[in-house]
This record gives structure tokens, C-alpha cells and sequence, in this order.
């Protein structure tokens, strides 16, 4: 007889209370993970996987409406089974620990919660914990704050306070979102070690169908609340029934292939069988691109460039050690380039971001914008060139402010540059950005929290086109983006370079990324320069080890 499996889905539909009706999220969901099984959910934003994962661990909030069942080895799932035998890794690392305790602590509490261990025994189980998600010197990580550790790091601790329990099954809610190539790949490796050595079984959510089929038996593919298509992730990816299948993998920019755009998702759905990619990009018409690129004079020049940070237990303290962040950068971005930064978490790529927008001065070394030192400009100069060089920050939705309207947040820069003075004529020009930028007029009236993460992306890069700008650093602004929306964000770069002449610095761990859109790509490791080269030269030859293992990490 087939034995039962361990968690069992039946029929499940959730709904939330919206007005005078309610919005459904799920429905009629069922599935089955056996035990030591990995079953991949892959879905894009909205589509109900994280609503998924909370139904399955009983955490939804009092107005959700649930109907249908759960039931781990049989029965009913109750909040006992919580942490105890299914526990739950949460998708945003820094905003599930606690920023006042130490993480070793953190671990030591759920240790304490499931009775398991107390005393100097909980202490030395949490430095086996870290052991065990293959944290390196796990008496300092336990001592360490949260905002003292890496994304990876992070991650791996909640990975620890998730397995505290002794867990059967473990749910990981977009384990490896806006991490670099290299860290993601280790998160990933570790979870398949823990499930081969703790016999773990998996649930893994995720957007990014390349990324979780790595690890997954099954894929089940969420859209709007319903199993749009499920199978084994071999049979999934090489024979997709469904035109939203094929759409989702036709949009990820693949190492090796370079498009001349890139496929969306709307696209794929409208052709349906009829479907073509575009054309790749001719080895000769970059070459020639390329030639007239760098024939030109530099916009930026940066030379022997260093950054220092001074690391002090207390804000008032003496300096306890200094912090190398760069370390001898010596670099050029050619007028109508797209200038790649690549590397790891930690590698410097904010701080060289930061420093090319001319938000921060180097400790050491000189930058130069268009053949004149930065460091002595100032007056109308140095108010042209806060004009011209614009950053555009990673989290859009952090980098809008909530009360303010879109048109008023589009509005502010020609305001503050004195660009236009009169409100209905800034009101008219945020209404011709927003409709640069692919939105309608209609948009200027709402506030971030009504739009889409691809819209308020939209939104940022019309801010920064407002004071009509010669270079635009982009500080992994298609991290957090389903594939399909970071493909209409990449083409739009393109258009946008295309109608304005634009130069970019696009900063990304993505390598297939850099790959689609860059003419030259610098990678960073440890704040120095590893490689810079053209990336189908980097890909091809990687000259470094380092070089290698990021792309590595990025081919199927």
C-alpha cells in the first residue's frame, strides 16, 4: 500500500475581506509532499505563493476567509506542529530577525520554546546549528547583530532558528530573492545537503523558475490563485504545455545568447504557437557599436579610487578598525555606454555606485565628470552635474515616499532644479515622464502602495529622467522583479537609451543580465577589480577563478 504523505493539501481556497466583497487569492488548491521530497511553487508576484505557505503553517491574518484542508501525516495541521515539525524560512531575512538581539539568541530562543535544550546545552547546540548551515566561525556569527552580517549569512541564521525545532518539513519563502549569484548557489546547495542529511522535506516558493528547479522534484506553477501547470521539473522545463510556461522561461536572459530584446510575456501569450524569439545581436554590429564608443572622450574617469570605513562599538568611539570597501579602482564610462558592475554581496558594487552618482567623495584617489575634477567643483558647475548623474536605488518602493502622490515624487526634481516653476506645467511634464516611462497620465494620482513593484520601478526611472540626465547609475533595479517585469524593465532601458542618449552604469548579480544588456562589464571582489572586459569575453575565457564561479552560477 502507497504510504501517506506527509503534508497533504486538499481543495484549498483563501479569500480576504476587501470593502463589501472579498478577493480571492486561492482556489481549490491540492497537492501532496512526500516525505524527503522537494516540491518546488513557482509563481510571479500576486499569484498567491507566499498566501500559500501561510495557509500551510496557519499564520493568515483573522480576515482571511479558508476553506479546504491541510493535513500533515493525516491530520489536521494545528499550531503545535509549528516550528516543531514544519517550520517556515521567511523571504526578507533583515525584516525576520530581530535588529536588537543577537543572532545567536535568536536561535537560542526557539531552542528554549520547543523545550529541547536550556543552559550552557542550548548554547553549544546554536554553535552547531550555524555548523550545520555551514556558517564559518559560528561563535562570532552567534555574537553578531543582524545588520552585521551578509545577506547570505542572514539567511543561513534563519535557516538555523528553522531547523532549531527539528523540523519534518521546512517551507522556504524565496530563500535566495535579491542575493548574488554565488551566495544564492550556496543556499541553495544547502538546502539540498540538509534535505540529504537531515532527510528533510522541502517546500520551496519562488518566482524564479531556473533558480528553484536546481533543487525541486516537482514544480507546481501558481497563476491567479490556480495550478496552471504541475509535473517533474525535467518534464516542466523541456516540454511546457502552457504558453505562460513558455512565456516565463522565453523571458530570462540566458548567458551565451544575446538578444536584440528580449522576449516579455505578453508577447509569448499573444503569438502562442506562433511564436519567435527576436534575433540575437551580431558579433559585427557590436564590434562596430563598440568602435565608435570608444573612440569617444570618457564622461567619467575615476583613478586610484579608495574607500575606508571606520567600524566603532559605540557612534562616540575611537575608530576600533578600518574597513577597506574599494581599494584602487581606476576606471572609465564612455558617453552611451551600458558599463556593467558585477560581484558578490559585499564586493563594493553600492559604495562604486555611490561614488560614480558623486553622492560620496573617495578617501583616496580623484573622479573626474567630462575632464573636470569633482572634488573642486562647486557653484553652478557642481548643481550641473547633480543634474546630470542620477541614481536610481535598488527598492523602489522604499525610495518613494508613501505620502506622496506619483505626479508629486515625479514632480519634486524639476522643482528642486528649477526646471519648471509653475505647478501645472510640472504637473503636465511628471504626466509626459510617466508616459516615457510606459504609464499612463492616470498613474500621477496614486501613491506607491497602489502600484506594482514593476510600476513603482517605472515610476523611479521617470523621477530620474526628470532633470533630463546624461548618466543613470542603476543599483540592481530588477532584483526583486519577476522575470517577465524585469525583461519590460530591461527593454525599456533600451528604448529609454535609444530616445535620450542615455549612458548607464547598471550594477547587478546577475550575470545573464549584464550579459543581455553591457558593453564592457567590470567585476568586484573584496573591493578591488577582478576583471573588465567585454562580457561575451568574460564568459567565454573567464581569466580568474572568481570570474568563473559567477558565471557558473548562472548557466543552466
Amino acid at each position: 500500500m502507497k504510504s501517506s504523505p506527509l503534508l497533504a493539501v486538499g481543495d484549498l481556497s483563501v479569500s480576504f475581506k476587501k470593502g463589501q466583497g472579498t478577493a480571492e487569492v486561492l482556489c481549490g488548491l491540492s497537492f501532496e509532499v512526500a516525505a524527503g521530497e522537494a516540491v518546488g511553487i513557482v509563481g510571479e508576484s500576486g499569484e498567491g505563493k507566499t498566501a500559500l505557505a501561510l495557509s500551510v503553517m496557519g499564520l493568515l491574518p483573522p480576515e482571511a476567509v479558508v476553506s479546504g484542508r491541510v493535513l500533515f501525516e493525516g491530520e489536521p495541521f494545528s499550531a503545535r506542529l509549528r516550528g516543531r515539525r514544519v517550520a517556515m524560512v521567511f523571504q526578507e531575512p533583515a525584516t525576520a530577525l530581530h535588529p536588537l538581539f543577537r543572532c545567536g539568541y535568536q536561535v537560542e530562543e526557539v531552542l528554549l520554546a520547543h523545550g529541547h535544550v536550556r543552559g550552557r546545552a542550548a548554547r553549544r547546540e546554536v554553535l552547531s546549528l550555524l555548523e550545520r548551515v555551514q556558517l564559518e566561525e559560528p561563535e562570532r556569527i552567534s555574537g553578531a547583530y543582524p545588520h552585521e552580517l551578509s545577506g547570505g549569512q542572514r539567511q543561513r541564521v534563519l535557516i538555523a532558528m528553522a531547523l532549531a525545532g527539528r523540523p519534518q518539513l521546512l517551507i522556504a519563502d524565496e530563500p535566495t530573492t535579491a542575493l548574488d549569484g554565488i551566495t544564492q548557489q550556496s543556499i541553495l546547495r544547502l538546502l539540498a545537503v540538509l534535505r540529504r542529511e537531515e532527510g528533510l522535506a522541502l517546500l520551496l516558493i519562488s518566482h524564479d523558475l531556473g533558480v528553484i528547479s536546481q533543487v525541486a522534484d516537482r514544480l507546481l506553477l501558481l497563476r491567479q490563485g490556480r495550478v496552471l501547470e504541475a509535473g517533474s521539473t525535467a518534464t516542466l522545463l523541456e516540454r511546457p504545455q502552457h504558453p505562460y510556461t513558455r512565456g516565463l522561461l522565453a523571458c530570462r536572459p540566458q548567458l551565451g545568447r544575446r538578444l536584440l530584446r528580449l522576449p516579455t510575456l505578453a508577447e509569448v501569450l499573444q503569438a502562442g504557437a506562433a511564436y519567435r524569439p527576436p534575433p540575437e545581436v551580431g558579433l559585427e554590429e557590436l564590434a562596430r557599436r563598440r568602435a565608435r564608443l570608444y573612440a569617444q572622450t570618457p564622461l567619467v574617469r575615476l583613478s586610484e579610487v579608495g574607500m575606508r570605513y571606520a567600524l566603532r562599538r559605540y557612534f562616540w568611539a575611537p575608530a576600533s578598525r578600518w574597513v577597506d570597501a574599494l581599494s584602487d579602482i581606476g576606471m572609465e564610462v564612455f558617453p552611451g555606454e551600458v558599463l556593467g558592475v558585477a560581484g558578490a554581496s559585499g564586493s563594493g558594487k553600492s559604495t562604486l555606485g555611490r561614488i560614480l552618482a558623486f553622492l560620496q567623495l573617495p578617501t583616496s584617489g580623484s573622479v573626474q565628470y567630462r575632464g573636470l575634477p569633482v572634488r573642486t567643483l562647486h557653484g553652478s558647475l557642481y548643481r550641473q552635474i547633480r543634474r546630470e548623474v542620477q541614481l536610481v536605488f535598488q527598492d523602489p518602493y522604499r525610495s518613494l515616499n508613501p505620502r506622496q502622490t506619483i505626479g508629486e515624487a515625479v514632480g519634486e526634481p524639476l522643482k528642486v532644479h528649477r526646471l519648471y516653476t509653475e505647478p501645472h506645467l510640472i504637473r503636465r511634464a511628471a504626466a509626459e515622464l510617466l508616459e516615457q516611462v510606459g504609464l499612463s497620465a492616470e498613474v500621477a494620482d496614486r501613491r506607491p502602495h497602489e502600484l506594482s513593484g514593476g510600476q513603482r520601478q517605472r515610476v523611479c526611472l521617470a523621477r530620474a529622467l526628470a532633470t533630463r540626465p546624461r548618466l543613470l547609475v542603476l543599483d540592481e533595479i530588477t532584483s526583486a522583479l519577476d522575470v517577465s517585469v524585469q525583461a519590460d524593465i530591461l527593454n525599456l532601458l533600451l528604448d529609454l537609451q535609444r530616445d535620450f542618449g542615455l549612458t548607464y552604469v547598471l550594477i547587478s548579480h546577475d550575470m545573464s543580465v549584464l550579459y543581455q544588456m553591457c558593453d564592457r562589464v567590470l567585476v568586484l571582489h573584496q573591493g578591488r577589480m577582478e576583471a573588465m572586459d567585454r562580457p561575451e569575453k568574460l564568459f567565454a575565457h573567464p581569466p580568474t577563478p572568481y570570474v568563473r564561479q559567477l558565471m557558473a552560477a548562472f548557466l543552466p
